[in-house]
């Protein structure tokens, strides 16, 4: 019956992380070709540019490269579409403002394997794929790092830049249309994420306290804390793309304490709300009278 629980709630919960509405990214394409003899040092400029910019150096998608390795079912031309791609990509992430440009060296040619999106001014080149992770296209801060971007590479290479596609235009509808409807998804995502494990750890905690011979405050004290840290609604990979909510009991003791730093932004939020609503529901469950206390004496 439980495993049938369980089975239901984690369905409701995918069910409902995929209510959200899509959006495409559609990158900029910059090209620095090799015939100005320049490019030896392109790399080292790019990478020193966006770490003044605010970006993380990714390095290689590493952890991906071993899946595809060891992935059976894939077809064995497309994993080496996708070993060739990843093996030339180094990635840059600046999660403050959800920009990510990817630099592929294809100096020494581009792999049979690969298939570009675009046709190359030449055979031999460094390619930057600049995204804007947020819907609606390129926002201002987006456009406005291109063309800090594009001016500084300009400057330093002249002509051996070419844009083969710009950044495509800012949508504002578009955007507080996403954003609006993924925000109250999100949120109801949230709140069934919080509530499903609570209704079994909630009752069982508060059997367990309701015996013990401590003080209300005490029980208040402990009923918050023990159920926030077992419910507290976390982001976990449950496809490719694919993130749903789930309970912290989930997360630990199983993980490292890597996951943590990885969803950290999202846990500094999720762990003080449900430590609030915990806290509230205890205050409403152990009162006085609940305790066998006399009325009005204090808790």
């Amino acid at each position: 019956m439980h495993c049938r629980l369980i089975a239901i709630a984690l369905t409701l919960l995918t069910l409902l992380a995929g209510c959200g509405e899509g959006y495409r990214i559609v990158p900029a394409w910059l090209n620095l070709d090799e015939a100005s003899g320049t490019l030896p040092g392109a790399e080292t400029t790019v990478h020193d540019f966006l770490i003044r910019e605010g970006f993380e150096d990714l390095g290689k998608y590493e952890e991906m490269i071993a899946l595809i390795r060891q992935d059976n079912a894939t077809p064995s031309s497309v994993k080496r579409e996708q070993l060739a791609r990843l093996e030339k990509e180094h990635t840059y992430l600046n999660g403050r403002h959800h920009l990510r440009v990817v630099l592929s060296n294809y100096v020494d040619g581009v792999p049979a394997e690969i298939r570009l999106g675009y046709t190359p001014i030449s055979d031999h080149f460094i390619e930057l794929a600049i995204y804007d992770e947020r819907p609606g296209g390129f926002g201002p801060y987006g456009l406005a790092f291109y063309d800090r971007l594009v001016s500084a590479l300009r400057q330093r290479y002249g002509s051996a830049l070419h844009e083969i596609q710009t950044p495509p235009p800012t949508n504002e509808s578009e955007y507080r249309r996403i954003t609006i409807k993924n925000t109250i998804v999100g949120i109801a995502g949230w709140c069934l994420a919080f509530a499903l494990p609570f209704l079994v750890t909630g009752p069982l905690s508060y059997y367990v306290l309701l015996k013990l011979s401590i003080s209300s405050n005490l029980k208040r004290l402990s009923f918050a804390v023990i159920n926030t840290w077992l419910v507290t609604p976390l982001p976990f990979p449950a496809a490719f793309i694919l993130v749903i909510l789930l309970p912290n009991l989930f997360a630990f003791p199983w993980t490292s304490t890597d996951y943590y730093s990885r969803v950290a932004s999202f846990a500094a939020v999720s762990f003080p709300v449900t430590l609030l609503l915990c806290a509230a529901v205890s205050l409403l469950l152990f009162r006085p009278k609940t305790e066998g206390e006399r009325a009005g004496a204090p808790a």
